[in-house]
């Protein structure tokens, strides 16, 4: 699940493995420590509705042609 995660002052920071620019940043599937940390320390967490995002691609990436064989 994703978060929009907002933090309680303007800046730049790193926390665990999130990076937040002006104050703001996106978390894709964080811990639950992390969370409980960000809602202690006045941080703003919104769950992101991902019911109207495109659907992920799982299908491995096409393989390019094969190479003429020299001769």
């Amino acid at each position: 699940m994703r978060y929009e995660i907002t933090a309680p002052h303007d800046g730049d920071e790193q926390i665990a493995d999130l990076t937040l620019t002006d104050g703001r940043g996106t978390a894709t599937g964080p811990s639950e420590g992390l969370l409980l940390y960000l809602r202690r320390h006045g941080y703003i967490v919104d769950p992101v509705d991902e019911t109207n995002a495109p659907p992920d691609d799982d299908k491995p990436a096409g393989r390019s042609a094969a190479r003429k064989t020299r001769g």
